[in-house]
């Protein structure tokens, strides 16, 4: 929408389609994007017991949604690294930074796994093609042999990974209660498509929030399924304003929560 020469038509076009969105279906897409904030949290939470830290998942889905707070509004993933701060308060230890950087280690591989299966669940179904079968099982390996590598409990990988597809299967039903509201043909198979590219287009935030590129990402996923541009960059700038939309909520209500523990700092007092 800033530059009009390149885009200022299509966007116009595209809000025009907005405006026979089912909000039914908004609320839904909602709900899923909730749903996927908590399995997110759960994940860390597991992850950060594997690392002897202890807290309730209210606790976990505060300090996580403050990251994706300010996720939203800086970029390069500084809320990531506000989260790692967050988290290592829980964990015990004289360098508790460095052991919960293993733990997003252990983190990024479930993630890894969970996606593959994702990228194989859609090519066997048609929604995605051949080739990034090749993709979807190194991921899937390379997964594995980073568990291995950080000697992860069997049982901690699999609740960790349990976490995971929770959160991914939140944002999936999203995107599939987008596509509906927008009324698009089979708005599940074109999910499948939209989850991965925007796990790509997420690698290197360019813009905070990812603004723009996650909705040409969509936009350019829904065009590989035969939708037509309009209507794609209609999804994705949905898809990107109720994602943000529940973020935003979700963070603030974990700032105020965290606001009310007077012992909860980045740092300790001598590393100030």
């Amino acid at each position: 929408m800033a530059t009009p020469q390149l885009l200022g038509t299509r966007v116009g076009r595209a809000l025009e389609t907005l405006e026979r969105a089912d909000p039914r279906w908004l609320w839904l897409a909602a709900a899923g994007f909730f749903l996927a904030v908590v399995g997110s949290a759960g994940s860390w939470r597991s992850a950060i017991g594997l690392c002897g830290g202890r807290t309730t998942l209210a606790d976990a889905t505060a300090r996580y949604s403050v990251g994706s707070l300010v996720n939203t509004f800086v970029p390069a993933r500084a809320g990531d690294a506000l989260r790692l701060g967050l988290f290592s308060r829980l964990v015990p230890g004289e360098h508790p930074v460095w052991t919960t950087g293993g733990a997003f280690v252990a983190l990024g591989a479930a993630r890894a796994v969970v996606l593959g299966s994702l990228v194989l669940a859609g090519s066997f179904t048609g929604a995605l093609p051949l080739w990034p079968l090749a993709l979807a099982g190194a991921a899937i390996v390379v997964g594995c042999v980073l568990v291995r590598r950080r000697r992860i409990p069997p049982l901690g990988a699999l609740r960790i990974v349990a976490w995971v597809a929770l959160s991914i299967a939140g944002r999936l039903a999203a995107a599939t209660a987008v596509g509906a509201a927008l009324g698009i043909d089979s708005p599940l198979a074109a999910a499948l498509v939209i989850i991965p590219a925007l796990d790509i287009a997420g690698i290197v935030p360019l813009t905070p929030g990812n603004v723009g590129v996650s909705s040409a990402a969509i936009a350019a996923a829904y065009h590989v399924h035969g939708v037509s541009f309009n209507e794609g960059l209609a999804a994705g700038i949905t898809f990107q304003a109720v994602e943000t939309g529940v973020g935003v909520l979700v963070g603030i209500a974990g700032v105020l929560r965290l606001a009310t523990l007077p012992r909860l700092r980045i740092l300790r007092p001598s590393e100030g």
